[in-house]
């Protein structure tokens, strides 16, 4: 079975706020904002829109190697989990459902938009453990890390696929960027969905899921 990561066992996206996190420093900001109006122009279209986060990502992760990389992804999952607020972060009706699932015997995959290494930790900070994680993937460029694969939408479906995973019979998502996604399983649960996300899916699929709003 399927669980996505942001916005269904966390409440937010867990890689926009990593780049803040590398981006704060004041000559990344400043780097980021001379950018800033390019990232714009790119942002319009659906399919350059990659580029303008790949362009921010680069601003928050120039001069770093793979090693540096991998040290502010743990400085940030410890900084995000040890604030008094993480609590209101994480979606524990999610996590709950997904250890019983887990203790029941089920084969377990986080398939997420967030970079595959990042959602690790932060599975592992959750407390879950023994699980596949599929995520997006960056790759070095000029110094610095831009994105390589995305793991969205119907790239999800053919990363799941690369892992030996053609089928599925649950899937748990908020959004409607994982329709390719819900298709395919056999029991769709839409976890605390936005009003929009919630009338995209139903249109799609009808009554054939389960809306569930968990604390």
């Amino acid at each position: 079975m399927v669980f996505d990561l942001d916005h269904t066992l966390i409440r937010y996206d867990s890689f926009a706020w990593f780049n803040l996190y590398v981006l704060w420093r004041w000559w990344r900001m400043s780097l980021a904002l001379l950018a800033s109006p390019v990232v714009a122009l790119l942002w319009i279209s659906t399919r350059t829109r990659l580029h303008a986060v790949s362009t921010l990502v680069w601003c928050g992760t120039v001069g770093m190697d793979e090693h540096e990389l991998h040290r502010r992804m743990d400085g940030y999952v410890a900084k995000a989990f040890d604030d008094p607020r993480a609590g209101a972060w994480v979606c524990q009706g999610a996590i709950q459902e997904l250890l019983r699932h887990q203790r029941e015997g089920a084969r377990i995959v986080v398939a997420t938009g967030s970079v595959a290494q990042l959602a690790e930790r932060m599975c592992l900070k959750m407390g879950i453990v023994g699980v596949e994680v599929v995520g997006s993937t960056l790759q070095r460029w000029r110094n610095g890390w831009i994105a390589d694969r995305h793991c969205f939408g119907l790239s999800k479906v053919s990363m799941l696929r690369e892992r030996g995973l053609d089928q599925w019979d649950v899937v748990y998502t908020d959004s409607a960027a994982d329709l390719p996604l819900l298709t395919r399983g056999t029991r769709r649960y839409l976890v605390n969905p936005t009003a929009h996300n919630r009338k995209k899916i139903l249109a799609h699929l009808g009554a054939d899921l389960e809306v569930v709003e968990w604390l």
